[in-house]
């Protein structure tokens, strides 16, 4: 006894065509090169992320010498402060110079609260507060549906090649 639904019958149609050869591979290093994408922002916001917050790393006071728009645009302003460093519970000898990434305009001898950063060259420090930390957690986040997207890709594709 057989059911009107039967998998019998599925096996007469005719399978649909596959999408041709140029286009799976380029699915695929479309979803590779999404997963890299996410992965990194992961990482990177991830990493900022947990320093933003100030309970790891090397934190202490930022004295602004000077700040410039780094945008040629002039749209958006991008500031980058360049000034002094003290360690908390440092004194003048422990002082060192270097830049603030992602500033504001801030002016001559503003004292900002950092740490210093571990992604990118000595000398950069970070604003820690909850500003700086939910910007990395929004970036974090976006990270991670650019991940899903390019495993998704990946998946789909991949597949593709076994038919």
């Amino acid at each position: 006894m057989s059911s009107a639904i039967s998998r019998d019958q599925n096996k007469n149609r005719p399978r649909e065509p596959k999408p041709a050869w140029g286009w799976r591979v380029t699915g695929v290093i479309l979803g590779l090169v999404l997963t890299l994408v996410g992965a990194g922002a992961v990482f990177l916001n991830g990493v900022q992320g947990v320093q933003a917050t100030g309970l790891v790393g090397t934190r202490g006071t930022f004295t602004v010498d000077y700040c410039i728009d780094t945008n040629p645009s002039r749209k958006n302003s991008d500031y980058e402060c360049g000034g002094d460093f003290t360690p908390r519970g440092g004194d003048a000898d422990d002082v060192w110079s270097g830049r603030l990434q992602n500033a504001g305009d801030y002016s001559a001898g503003e004292k900002r609260d950092v740490v210093e950063s571990w992604v990118g060259s000595d000398g950069h420090f970070r604003e820690v507060g909850v500003g700086a930390t939910l910007g990395s957690v929004v970036w974090f986040c976006i990270g991670l549906v650019i991940l899903a997207m390019g495993v998704v890709q990946v998946r789909k594709w991949a597949k593709s090649f076994k038919r």
